[in-house]
């Protein structure tokens, strides 16, 4: 039967409110089977995230100040410590590079190192708390919206930047995308990234589509309900928008229209009895995924019709019919999200997983002075050997070498290494300084 199956698959990854011991479930997207679950506290709204190229799992423990992180294939938890400044409203982590996960805890952006647990860079531009955050696929760049209807697109590297700059002013937005005038629900972003375009949703009945490569509004897509919810296929070419009365509305990019104000008139498709608060589509674009606080999640196939023009009558050409319910009677859904993967990473009983994640610091107060948590790997057993490397010390250095390569006996020969050495630099600093003072009074 195996060779029959393809290999990769597109998994469904849902979290719910009332979820119970298993806080997070995964489904086969074709057949609708449960493939596996995820031991652990509830997972808040907006934060469940993939590491890697699915190598873990992570999201925000509802109501606490802790993040929780799962290897692909195991039911367990990691254990360890990830402890956050407050309780987080949204989480991104980087698909590509250096994995980065952007926290947002009320009003403030928060950015960590995934492999050594440092925190980066902390940012307040919001003055509500932010409710979404979204990376781009090439990683370098992340966009957020709050309850004060602000759209930032920010830059990963200017937070890099300050980090190494002392007395460095606050990091500011690489763009200010726009305002709504209600908070903003979701974002969603084209595959092509920066090059793309970024989509905001909002209660104020509106959905606006942006423009990331010069930071300019496209369209401001005008309905007739709040929109809760937002997702793009992998082109761009087509819109979901998911409304508070729980119907779905597709909007057609393609052509493209003249930029502006567009009203959308027609009627959604009637998907979930209650708000839907979460859309994904798959890779192919054949499949759209909704989430409702009902607590069923439903596959849908999306059938494409004529090119009809944005604005016009036949803006809804393409329409959506039930597949499947998948998921069901957990309590309104908090997170959606599609992987594509091969299913032997979900049934495997060891997996080779080269991402590392270290615990977090628990210094917020300045980046530069957190101690850096440096994953050693070896042939013994795996530990983690916190080096501090912006106040380096040699005795710091000696203990932690004897340590992490089991030296035993020859701290004595080490340190009178050092010793030689410092009294041999000293005497070098003293003989320039001499001359340098010698040579001032010639002049």
């Amino acid at each position: 039967m195996s060779s029959t199956m393809e290999p990769l698959i597109d998994t469904i990854i849902v979290s719910s409110l009332n979820a119970g011991a298993d806080c997070i479930q995964v489904y086969d997207g074709t057949t609708g089977t449960q493939l596996k679950s995820y031991r652990g506290l509830p997972a808040a709204p907006s934060t469940l995230c993939l590491v890697g190229h699915g190598a873990y799992l992570m999201a925000a423990r509802r109501d606490k100040p802790f993040l929780q992180a799962w290897p692909i294939h195991r039911h367990e938890a990691l254990q360890i410590r990830l402890v956050v400044p407050g309780r987080v409203n949204a989480m991104a982590v980087s698909s590509t590079g250096s994995k980065y996960c952007i926290i947002g805890i009320s009003e403030k952006l928060y950015v960590y190192k995934l492999l050594s647990g440092r925190l980066i860079g902390v940012a307040s531009r919001h003055y509500q708390p932010i409710t979404r955050l979204v990376f781009t696929p090439c990683g370098n760049y992340f966009a957020s919206g709050g309850e004060d209807g602000f759209v930032y697109l920010w830059s990963l590297a200017s937070f890099i930047e300050a980090l190494h700059k002392y007395d460095a002013p606050q990091v500011q937005p690489h763009f200010i995308l726009g305002q709504h005038s209600d908070k903003v629900t979701d974002l969603a972003m084209t595959s092509f990234g920066i090059r793309g375009f970024l989509v905001s949703s909002s209660l104020d009945h509106t959905a606006r589509v942006f423009d990331l490569v010069t930071g300019r509004p496209m369209y401001n897509l005008v309905t007739s309900g709040g929109v809760t919810s937002v997702a793009c296929n992998t082109l761009g070419s087509q819109l979901f928008l998911g409304h508070n009365d729980g119907t779905v509305n597709i909007v057609n990019l393609l052509p493209a229209p003249p930029h502006g104000d567009v009203q959308v008139t027609s009627r959604g498709v009637e998907c979930h009895q209650k708000a839907v608060k979460c859309l994904a589509v798959t890779t192919s674009g054949n499949q759209l995924v909704t989430g409702g606080d009902d607590g069923e999640v439903k596959v849908w196939s999306v059938i494409s019709g004529g090119q009809g023009t944005l604005g016009s009558n036949k803006v809804n050409d393409s329409h959506i019919a039930l597949q499947r319910v998948v998921h069901m009677g957990r309590g309104p859904v908090t997170n959606l999200s599609i992987v594509r993967t091969e299913r032997e990473t979900l049934t495997t009983a060891e997996l080779d997983i080269k991402e590392v994640i270290a615990p977090f610091s628990q210094d917020h107060s300045s980046p530069l002075a957190v101690p850096t948590i440096v994953p050693i790997r070896g042939r013994g057993k795996q530990h983690l050997q916190e080096l501090d490397l912006i106040n380096f010390t040699p005795e710091l250095s000696v203990q932690q070498n004897a340590i992490s390569e089991g030296i035993s006996g020859t701290n004595d020969d080490l340190q009178s290494s050092i010793n030689q050495l410092q009294t041999a630099n000293t005497q070098l600093f003293k003989f320039a300084l001499r001359h340098i003072i010698d040579e001032e009074r010639d002049l």
